[in-house]
């Protein structure tokens, strides 16, 4: 009886999180309210214990740049991460990526999800993220909840030119040398609580003194004269990171697998203009997912909604294939992360699409130079050390 109580709860306080509240004495809202008081004054102790070395940070011989968010939920960490970890490609250095591995199997210790050529580990034991990034086969990703002994493993491994932390904003133990921080343009303070009753990790204030930049992510291509800083909360980041470069991005999908019943078929995304489909994802902001199906000219007929990093039972795919009954459906479409969770030799009566997001900077030019810039400001630093 004990774990229905508890499941309900937690999406109460989920949901709570999403929501401006008003707080009650000796209601839901008010527990939550104050064990955010709590979490706020044991995080920013936390930090103040590292910035006065009285907690001493790990630092590896190779350059760290972390990847990460104030906000818990997705702000397009992963994409970020795989642009970095290409654009560095592109320089003609040796990146690799450290992610926690969240939600997969591996308790302790490191991982090496894949090595840049093959992969080694699964979705169950690397977490889909890691798993996702890893099947690029474009550069080394390794996995361990303490990421200085996953930085050690990496750099004795992969002799990498510099390591990329994805969500490792909050993971001050390992020293980094630059954090480029991530909001979500809508909603990027959600509804400015501190974790339990918000999204937010720590306050604006102790966040601003450690991002050396700013990335906007999920911007509007067309924002018919709007601003970023047009609302309260765009206007207090503004004056938070006043000093510290600011960039924006959109998310732009991409086909990144075609899954088809009848045998392989070359396709692309113009392939879902017209048709009916049925959707299923477990992502932090599953509603954004239905929205860029719509806006790609397919017409959504049902759209199953799960948890952020869900993990599909065979139960839950019949769930899938009875909507298609329902609904006459002919085609599925999925998120690529949520496609990394599931069994591969799942047979499917009809085509699967599965959608993968990339970033893509508004002003692309200035944010490879300031990249470029650093890497080099960095080779000099570490020349005379």
């Amino acid at each position: 009886m004990a774990h229905p109580f508890l499941k309900k709860l937690e999406q109460r306080i989920v949901r709570l999180s999403d929501q401006d509240f008003a707080v009650r004495l000796f209601s839901l809202e008010g527990l939550v309210t104050a064990a955010s008081f709590l979490y706020k004054a044991g995080a920013t102790l936390r930090l103040r214990l590292y910035q006065k070395n009285m907690f001493r940070q790990k630092r590896l011989d190779c350059p760290v740049i972390s990847i990460g968010n104030m906000v818990a939920g997705g702000t397009g960490k992963t994409p970020m991460a795989v642009y970095l970890a290409r654009l560095f490609l592109a320089m003609g250095k040796k990146p690799v990526v450290i992610s926690r591995g969240y939600k997969g199997c591996l308790k302790e210790g490191f991982g090496i999800v894949g090595d840049g050529k093959d992969l080694l580990m699964d979705a169950d034991a690397a977490g889909d993220e890691p798993f996702m990034m890893a099947a690029q086969k474009a550069f080394p990703v390794v996995v361990g909840k303490d990421r200085y002994q996953a930085g050690l493993a990496a750099v004795k491994r992969f002799n990498p030119d510099v390591i990329i932390l994805d969500d490792g904003f909050q993971h001050v133990r390992l020293r980094r040398d630059l954090d480029i921080l991530l909001f979500d343009h809508d909603r990027p303070l959600g509804n400015n609580r501190i974790l339990p009753a918000g999204r937010l990790r720590e306050p604006l204030e102790t966040a601003a003194g450690r991002a050396g930049a700013v990335v906007l992510t999920r911007c509007p291509e067309h924002p018919a004269g709007r601003t970023f800083s047009d609302s309260p909360d765009r206007q207090a980041i503004s004056q938070a990171f006043r000093s510290k470069p600011l960039f924006r991005t959109f998310h732009s999908p991409y086909l990144a697998q075609w899954v088809s019943a009848e045998g392989n078929h070359q396709k692309n995304l113009a392939d879902l203009k017209g048709k009916q489909a049925v959707l299923w994802s477990g992502i932090a902001q599953n509603s954004s997912f239905s929205t860029t199906v719509e806006n790609l000219g397919c017409r959504v007929a049902a759209h199953l909604e799960f948890s952020d990093h869900y993990r599909y039972t065979p139960s839950d795919i019949e769930m899938i294939r009875e909507q298609l009954a329902k609904t006459g459906a002919r085609l599925l479409v999925t998120t690529e992360k949520d496609w990394a969770r599931m069994n591969f030799q799942t047979r499917w009566p009809c085509d699967l699409a599965v959608i993968g997001i990339q970033l893509r900077f508004d002003q692309e030019q200035a944010f490879k130079g300031f990249i470029r810039d650093f890497s080099l400001s960095l080779q000099r630093e570490r020349r005379f050390e």
